[in-house]
């Protein structure tokens, strides 16, 4: 079974919306009174409620930088390891798994750049436009895919891909669901 969520923010609170289930909140460090392993340091907590009393993974700063998703039990997920700041093609994101698996995502497949390609004329005409027009530009960005796969296999089955409207979708035997909310809100909260 697939679970497709999707990610929204605003100035209290932030929340991932899986299709069909109650939504995964989330919240800043670790729940309160929750005793951390050693050498950690809270980073965010994804809970079932929005007071956080009932966390269904605890994402932690380990020794060496690199992020720790920890069950309720305090037993490692997995690790996720984020691209310098500094990175502007194509950052590489890492989910190393307990087992030993290594998903890479980058930004950017080959259909969104092509994509990007065939779109960049109307996109200059649209900021000449809104140039003459005196409007606001706001934020915007590429509109680029990213997907979550196992290094080396160029075309096979990604087991995390995150569309260009910010929608996330994980295969059933690929990931684990709290795994998968944890690379989706440190993608954007951890940079």
């Amino acid at each position: 079974m697939t679970l497709t969520f999707t990610r929204h923010a605003d100035a209290k609170h932030y929340e991932l919306r899986p299709r069909g289930a109650a939504p995964v909140h989330v919240r800043r460090g670790a729940p309160d009174g929750r005793p951390l392993p050693e050498g950690c340091k809270p980073r965010f907590t994804l809970a079932a409620d929005p007071s956080g009393a009932s966390p269904l993974a605890v994402v932690v700063r380990r020794d060496g930088g690199r992020l720790a998703v920890l069950a309720p039990d305090d037993e490692q997920l997995a690790e996720l390891r984020l691209p310098p700041r500094r990175k502007r093609w194509r950052p590489a994101y890492e989910i190393h798994l307990p087992d030993g698996t290594v998903l890479r995502g980058r930004e950017g497949t080959v259909p969104s750049l092509l994509l990007c390609l065939v779109l960049l004329p109307f996109v200059l005409l649209y900021l000449v436009v809104l140039a003459l027009s005196d409007s606001p530009a706001g934020a915007s960005a590429a509109p680029l895919r990213t997907v979550w796969k196992r290094p080396g296999e160029l075309f096979g089955r990604a087991a995390l891909a995150e569309s260009t409207r910010g929608r996330f979708r994980v295969r059933g035997d690929g990931l684990d669901r709290r795994v998968a909310y944890a690379q989706a809100v440190a993608k954007y909260w951890e940079r």
